[in-house]
């Protein structure tokens, strides 16, 4: 044994030259802007490498309640270095997570990782204050090896290992230390020798004949659809897997139970998530069909995808959401602040400037850069900070965003989730261009990482489609600044389009449609508008709805008033000559290049200069109250309801428009009788009385 340790040791110089010749030799994109760890690095660096099983997840705010982190605990099986220092479960802390309705998600950065995942961990002593004792993975997420017990692989960021065991041994010989075994891993040992079915169990194998579309969007509920035989009558623990756009389809991600709508023997309907196995976006490449018995087919085609959209895991339930943003600021948007250390590099500043002039002027994302901010801090502190690394960056990380999510509930008991704020983070010591010239050899463009993060911020997730500046991954030496239209602009146009400029039902103020950067009512029925800086736009249009439901067909929204764009004052107003009496909503479209239009949020007006807070129908015989309500100014309201001995019933919290608004609140429950529904805003409160037959 001695021998073999000393064999060791003299064994690691070479595979650590070994390593920097592999990859000195291989062009080297970055899997979401991370530099390679070489693994003798990685194991010199962790205190403690365990082979380990996640038993469970629990999120938690750090004593400050400006970060949330995951807190999972380990069943160790073997120790690879140091010592454990108690056998019982060992605590894993991870950045991000969810605690209540708050979630915060960082890129280039470990996510929690799936209950039952196996793998090796790599382990520093937590580093974040106001915590508790924890483990923390070195490098993030280069500092787990997951093990695929199913194929018998294993992988991590940057690389993957024919076996978990080939993972593992080159581990120990890093190591230098001699292996201790704590205890049996059955499921391991089980993957590595699995028992073949019973004749009478056997089926013929799957057998792909088609697929459609051939082309697809992740993470918007487009549905594929798998011919062929021998899937199985049910999926069992069988499923469809996609490859791995976080790392270019050197593994991957299999589509979670809420992704199936239907398993034939003969046909598969799936729709293709941005949010899969390990919270993985399915990528462009073949898709393998495993049916319950092990048994697996795969195209002879690849599935292309041409965008992924980001998805929210709400913990609490097994439901995703696609999230929105909205308007944090007095124009209608999100205001970005550098940081001390960010404005002190002027390259850098200017770099990222034109990167978020090219998300806005593309997309029609409201965004602007404000005042800089008085610390380098990146937290839920509801600044959008864009600052330079001070210490706090993952080993081998060479940019990340924060996104800040908060969820609430919808008028029909649904969770939707809003970006409620948005941080980035670069690091200092790696090898950038910040132009404006282009990145040379051995140089990383910091214009095309930041065209990458704002990616991110505009809520778009990985491709494997180079040229794209969604692409999962960025090269030493190349610049990559334009982004794609027909996958990075339509990608972003359709958050926006279907999410962040309509009002979701709470949260917030939808966002305005870039240039704009206000929009009221006016005294005659019509709309008055200004802009700032204006681009990708040509002119604007005001519409009419003919009843007050703006999302059906026969809502029929009619041109009254047009104007062309260029207005050197950036002062618009828009009115309606054919005035209609009662209430009508109107909203304001930007007419973009190329024929597209874009539309604010519906406003409500009404020719009822006593216009008042009144709910209908009134007595109530269903279970949708509808309330009219005239705000003051755009912000939230507090519904609560009693009965007529002033028992509380219920209450909710929703987000309402300056001028009159259409609610629909949900009475189900409410047994026969008198209430009372008490509105509370900033100006106060008041109370109308309705009944419940």
């Amino acid at each position: 044994m001695r021998f073999f340790s000393t064999l060791r040791r003299g064994l690691l110089p070479l595979l650590l030259a070994t390593s920097l010749g592999r990859l000195a030799a291989q062009p080297t994109p970055l899997p979401c802007l991370l530099l390679p760890l070489l693994p003798a690095e990685r194991v010199q660096a962790a205190q403690l490498i365990v082979e380990a099983e996640v038993l469970d997840e629990q999120g938690e705010w750090d004593a400050k309640h400006q970060h949330i982190f995951t807190r999972q605990r380990l069943r160790v099986f073997r120790v690879l270095k140091g010592a454990l220092p108690d056998t019982a479960a060992l605590p894993l802390l991870l950045e991000g997570g969810q605690v209540g309705l708050a979630r915060q998600e960082l890129t280039s950065t470990l996510r929690a990782l799936p209950v039952g995942q196996q793998g090796l961990f790599f382990l520093v002593p937590a580093p974040w204050p106001g915590v508790g004792p924890a483990y923390a993975a070195y490098a993030s997420s280069q500092g787990v090896i997951t093990y695929d017990l199913a194929q018998g692989t294993a992988a991590e960021p940057a690389r993957a290992y024919p076996t978990w065991a080939a993972a593992r041994q080159q581990t120990e010989v890093l190591s230098g230390q001699v292996t201790q075994l704590l205890r049996a891993n059955p499921r391991l040992a089980a993957a590595a020798s699995p028992t073949p079915p019973a004749p009478t169990q056997r089926t013929l194998a799957p057998s792909i004949t088609a697929f459609s579309p051939a082309q697809a969007t992740a993470g918007t509920g487009m549905v594929l659809t798998i011919r062929g035989s021998g899937f199985g009558s049910s999926r069992g623990s069988g499923g469809v897997d996609f490859r791995n756009a976080d790392d270019g389809g050197a593994t991957t991600t299999r589509a979670l139970a809420r992704d199936y709508l239907s398993w034939t023997d003969t046909q598969i309907q799936v729709q293709v998530p941005s949010l899969a196995s390990n919270g993985h976006p399915a990528g462009t490449g073949p898709v393998t069909v495993t049916a319950s018995d092990g048994t697996a087919a795969t195209t002879a085609t690849s599935l292309t995808i041409i965008y992924a959209l980001a998805n929210v895991d709400n913990t609490a339930s097994d439901v995703a959401d696609r999230p929105n943003h909205v308007a944090t600021n007095a124009t209608g948007g999100i205001t970005f602040h550098f940081s001390p250390n960010f404005r002190s590099n002027a390259a850098a500043g200017a770099a990222w400037q034109r990167a978020l002039t090219q998300w806005r002027c593309a997309s029609g994302i409201n965004w602007e850069l404000g005042a800089d901010a008085t610390a380098n801090t990146i937290a839920s502190d509801k600044n959008n900070v864009i600052a330079l690394d001070d210490g706090t960056l993952p080993a081998r990380v060479l940019g990340r965003t924060t996104s800040y999510y908060q969820g609430c509930y919808n008028a029909q008991g649904e969770v939707v989730f809003y970006v409620s704020e948005i941080d980035q983070q670069f690091a200092t010591s790696l090898p950038f261009q910040f132009g404006p010239a282009l990145a040379g050899v051995g140089q990383y463009d910091f214009e095309s990482v930041a065209v990458h993060e704002l990616g991110h911020a505009q809520q778009l997730s990985h491709l494997i489609r180079p040229g794209a500046i969604m692409h999962y991954g960025v090269a030493a030496g190349a610049n990559l600044r334009t982004l794609d239209p027909v996958s990075d602009v339509a990608g972003g146009r359709l958050v926006l389009r279907t999410r962040s400029f309509r009002n979701r039902g709470c949260g917030g103020v939808a966002m305005l449609p870039a240039p704009l950067t206000a929009l009221a009512a006016a005294t005659a029925p019509g709309l008055v508008f200004s802009t700032r800086a204006e681009c990708f736009v040509m002119g604007f249009v005001l519409e009419r709805s003919a009843g007050l439901d703006t999302t059906a067909a026969a809502g029929g929204w009619q041109v009254v008033a047009t104007a062309a764009a260029g207005q050197a004052s950036g002062q618009y107003a828009l009115t309606d000559p054919q005035q209609q009496a009662g209430m009508h909503y109107y909203r304001l479209g930007l007419r973009r290049p190329g024929g597209s239009t874009d539309y604010a949020a519906p406003i409500l007006l009404s020719t009822d200069a006593l216009a008042e807070v009144q709910v209908f129908p009134n007595p109530l015989t269903g279970n949708q109250l509808q309330l009219s309500y005239p705000a003051a100014a755009s912000g939230d309201l507090v519904l609560r309801f009693y009965d007529d001995l002033g028992r509380y019933h219920r209450g909710q919290r929703v987000t309402v428009q300056a001028g009159p608004n259409i609610l629909t609140l949900d009475a189900t429950g409410l047994r026969p009788g008198f209430y009372l529904l008490r509105l509370t805003d900033d100006q106060g409160s008041r109370t109308v009385k309705f009944i419940r037959l």
